[in-house]
């Protein structure tokens, strides 16, 4: 089978984790025999080239773990956002017609995120290659989509032949939004890179949060959550790592707390640094107002580490009992109760990690899909 993976966002040279999980979903798509392409269209800010100091529109063409990628970058338009797609547009029909010069004509086109669902819609009208979609987004769960972008999505779902969700209450979210059958599948974790590391006997207990530093990952709540639950427990840290615009006033609340010996912001990690933290940590907490899946969250678990997690959409579908860890009501009380209660429970780090192995492994999400695609396609392939 001949599979072309459409992301909505790949690691570039600004940002090495921006869509990860794609690129290994596509890479364990080709581990089973399957030929597997990826084309990608990367938009670069304004403020990125300006702190590169270098504008960089380079085309790639590469093959790499058996995933044959063209990927090129671009500088984003600020508001012109007619003019903005019509060049993505335009540069993805040149990729596209580069990729089937070279590899043939896919037999079928996985979308994630309907944000690049009008590319299949453009292929299957005139390469006639059916698609299915993956849909991620947490915009629609916050009511951020614009009235012309719903138009968008609802063409790219209708026009789609199987529609995934990441977890099963965006499912229900999608299926009610638009009246068309949205089915689960969750994404990945790469299960051979984060595994569970031991641990030196010692008596402190640390908290990570990885997560971008804005609003609606509400690190605020959770600094505000662990002052309350650990304050007068100095044997007790909390990390959080990532950054975003919410730095500095983070860095004040700690401040503002005297929290400065037991809470940590660490800036920006890259993927090694991100499986050393947790490996390092005896417990994750996810504190957000919205989430579709919580990929860092199955990462931890695939460490071994329990978790405490807001109801927030996506943690619903991963943290099913309480031998996983915590879900937890989106405010202080409820936050603080729960990191309480994690830290005073023991946790069997085996059973965590083989949970993530059966439910969210390569090889278990990578056979759901292919049934999907052998579904779409009946006996063509």
């Amino acid at each position: 089978m001949h599979i072309l993976i459409l992301p909505s966002w790949y690691p570039n040279k600004n940002n090495h984790l921006s869509g990860i999980f794609f690129k290994e979903q596509s890479e364990a798509l080709a581990k089973y025999g399957n030929k597997v392409g990826l084309i990608a269209i990367n938009e670069v800010s304004i403020r990125d080239v300006w702190k590169q100091k270098k504008l960089d529109i380079s085309k790639k063409i590469f093959t790499e773990n058996g995933v044959n990628t063209f990927t090129i970058q671009y500088p984003a338009i600020p508001k012109l956002h007619t003019i903005r797609n019509k060049i993505r547009f335009e540069l993805f029909k040149k990729l596209f017609r580069e990729y089937i010069e070279i590899h043939g004509k896919p037999d079928i086109v996985h979308v994630h995120s309907f944000t690049v669902g009008e590319f299949a819609i453009w292929i299957k009208e005139n390469y006639d290659v059916p698609y299915v979609i993956t849909e991620h987004s947490t915009a629609f769960a916050r009511d951020m989509i614009s009235k012309e972008n719903l138009v968008v999505a609802e063409k790219v779902f209708k026009s789609s032949s199987y529609n995934i969700a990441v977890s099963n209450e965006f499912t229900l979210l999608l299926n009610k939004k638009f009246n068309v059958d949205f089915q689960y599948i969750p994404n990945i974790v790469n299960t051979d890179f984060f595994e569970v590391k031991e641990k030196s006997t010692k008596r402190k207990f640390d908290f990570i949060n990885i997560a971008f530093l804005d609003k609606k990952k509400n690190q605020d709540i959770l600094i505000k959550s662990f002052t309350k639950a650990f304050k007068d427990n100095s044997d007790v840290k909390l990390t959080i790592a990532g950054d975003g615009p919410e730095y500095d006033n983070l860095n004040n609340l700690i401040i503002t707390l005297d929290m400065t010996k037991q809470i940590k912001l660490y800036g920006r990690a890259n993927r090694e640094e991100v499986k050393e933290l947790l490996q390092s940590s005896d417990a994750f907490v996810l504190s957000s107002q919205y989430e579709t899946f919580g990929v860092v969250v199955i990462e931890a678990m695939a460490c071994g580490l329990p978790v405490v997690a807001t109801k927030c959409g996506g943690p619903e579908s991963i943290v099913i009992d309480e031998k996983l860890g915590r879900l937890v009501d989106i405010n202080i009380d409820s936050l603080s109760k729960g990191m309480l209660e994690l830290y005073n429970k023991k946790y069997d780090s085996k059973y965590i990690r083989n949970y993530v192995i059966d439910n969210f492994s390569a090889d278990i999400i990578s056979l759901k899909l292919i049934q999907v695609y052998k579904r779409c396609l009946g006996d063509m392939v």
